[in-house]
C-alpha cells in the first residue's frame, strides 16, 4: 500500500509533507499530473491521498478533465474513508469533489505571510495539537472555498479567506494555506516579481517577512505534518485487520 501525492505544479512540490510521511514509514507514489501522468484507475493499493497545489482554477464553473479526474478520485476516497489532505488547490478540489463550491477571492490574491486562526473546533483538532490558535501561513491564491461541501466544518480563517482549513467526516482534510513549503519554495515565491508577488507586496517585503516569520512557519509546519503521519495517515493502517494483541 501507498500514499498516492497529486503534484498539480512544478512550483508547488509536497516538500515537508513527503519528507515527514518517508519519515515515518510511508511509502510514496508520485504522480505529477502537471506534467501529464495518469491517476490511478481504483484504490486498490492507496492508503491515503495527498493532493497539493498548483496554477490550475478548481472553480466551480470552470471545465478541466484533470480537476475532474482528480475530483472524481478525491470523492470516491472520501465514500471509501481513505484519508485525504488537500493544499491550497488541493483543498479547493476536494471541497468541489464532495459538493463545495470553489470561486474568485473577492480583492484579488491572497498573497504572503497571513494570520490564520483556528476556530473552536480547529483548537480541538488533533492534527493542529501543539500549534497555537493564532500563526501566520504562508498564502499564494486567488480562487477560495465559497460554500463548503454538506456536513463539512471549518476550522480556521483570516481576514480575508473565510476557510483557510476544513474537515468533512473524520478523515478528509483541506488547508488552503501551503504548510508544506520548506525553506526552498519559501525563499522562491518570495523572490518572485509577478503579479502575485506585488500583491502580496512585492519581493523585497516578502523576503522581510520571510526573515521575520519563516521559521516558526517551517516549525509549525513540521509538527502539522507529524500529526498528519501519526493520526490521520499512520503507516500502520496498511496492517488494519490484523490483530496486534499478545495472547498468553
Amino acid at each position: 500500500m501507498a500514499t498516492l501525492i497529486i503534484q498539480n505544479g512544478e512550483t508547488s512540490p509536497p516538500g515537508l509533507a513527503l519528507e515527514t510521511l518517508r519519515r515515518f514509514g510511508h511509502s510514496i507514489q508520485m504522480v505529477k499530473v502537471w506534467q501529464g501522468e495518469a491517476l490511478p484507475d481504483d484504490l486498490t493499493d492507496i492508503d491515503a491521498i495527498l493532493c497539493c497545489g498548483g496554477e490550475r482554477s478548481a472553480r466551480t464553473d470552470v471545465s478541466d478533465p484533470v480537476i475532474d479526474a482528480q475530483c472524481a478520485l478525491l470523492a470516491r476516497a472520501h465514500d471509501e474513508g481513505v484519508p485525504v489532505l488537500g493544499l491550497c488547490l488541493g483543498a479547493q478540489i476536494l471541497a468541489r469533489a464532495l459538493g463545495g463550491s470553489v470561486g474568485a477571492l473577492d480583492g484579488g490574491p491572497e498573497c504572503g505571510f497571513t494570520e490564520v486562526s483556528l476556530n473552536a473546533v480547529g483548537r480541538e483538532d488533533p492534527l493542529f495539537k501543539g500549534i497555537p490558535w493564532k500563526t501566520h501561513q504562508f498564502s499564494w491564491h486567488e480562487d477560495v472555498i465559497t460554500a463548503l461541501p454538506a456536513g463539512a466544518v471549518a476550522l480556521s480563517s483570516s481576514r480575508r479567506t473565510e476557510v483557510q482549513a476544513f474537515l468533512v467526516g473524520t478523515t478528509s482534510y483541506g488547508l488552503q494555506y501551503h504548510p508544506e513549503y520548506g525553506t526552498g519554495p519559501l525563499e522562491e515565491h518570495c523572490r518572485r516579481t509577478d503579479s502575485f508577488a506585488e500583491s502580496g507586496g512585492g519581493s523585497q517585503a516578502l523576503m522581510a517577512d520571510l526573515a521575520l516569520h519563516g521559521p516558526s512557519v517551517i516549525r509549525h509546519a513540521e509538527r502539522f505534518f507529524e500529526s498528519v503521519a501519526l493520526f490521520l495517515m499512520p503507516a500502520d493502517r496498511i496492517h488494519r485487520g490484523v490483530r496486534h494483541e499478545i495472547e498468553h
